[in-house]
């Protein structure tokens, strides 16, 4: 049985990557929902990352008569979140750092009726700011810059809202990557956004 998926609101490159784990799975199908009258969709993954408050293409798509289960699909994975979106009708919370394997199981989870949250989420935080002493090991423009790369700014962009050189972004960028281990952006977005430096929290970083 072929298993219906459908992306809404992530970008062209988000839905590239995720065609091409459908296929090397098998069983998928990375479908539109401009056809869901015709062939409804059995899950539909909503990117929540970055949309203004009052965006409703969540919730639309929980009520939606064509679409059989809805799941988050973000890089905002983050533990105080779960229970919010869960309890509106949703029935996964997953995060975009999945393996194909990882996707394939949680996809197939709840196309059988479950509620998956993955990867699974140990305890929140105590503080809304995550581990004091892994924020503290870095320094306050080192944090305002991860800050800003959690929000999908460009280094061009950093560097104008912190009227700093384009040089000095990366050299921020270079050391905070060593200070805390991660390796690529996405893996310093989900960093930054689990130790709840965003542009909410921006004026508490500096």
């Amino acid at each position: 049985m072929m298993i219906r998926v459908a992306l809404l609101g992530g970008d062209e490159l988000v839905r590239r990557g995720l065609d091409g784990m459908l296929r090397t799975l098998g069983g998928f199908e990375l479908a539109t929902v401009k056809d869901r009258e015709r062939a409804p969709i059995d899950i539909a993954l909503v990117e929540t990352f970055g949309t203004s408050p009052d965006d409703t293409t969540l919730a639309r798509a929980v009520v939606d008569p064509f679409i059989r289960r809805v799941a988050v699909f973000t890089w905002n994975h983050h533990p105080g979140l779960v229970h919010e979106i869960l309890r509106n009708g949703v029935c996964g919370y997953l995060g975009k750092s999945l393996s194909a394997a990882q996707l394939g199981r949680a996809l197939r989870a709840i196309h059988a009726g479950d509620q998956v949250v993955a990867p699974a989420l140990s305890a929140a935080p105590s503080s809304s700011l995550g581990s004091s002493s892994e924020l503290d090991m870095l320094t306050v423009r080192e944090r305002e810059t991860l800050a800003h790369i959690a929000t999908g700014r460009s280094n061009v962009e950093i560097a104008a809202a912190m009227q700093i050189s384009l040089n000095s972004v990366k050299s921020y960028i270079r050391s905070a990557y060593r200070k805390t281990g991660v390796q690529s952006r996405s893996q310093a977005v989900l960093w930054a956004v689990s130790h709840g430096l965003s542009a909410e929290v921006l004026e508490r970083v500096v």
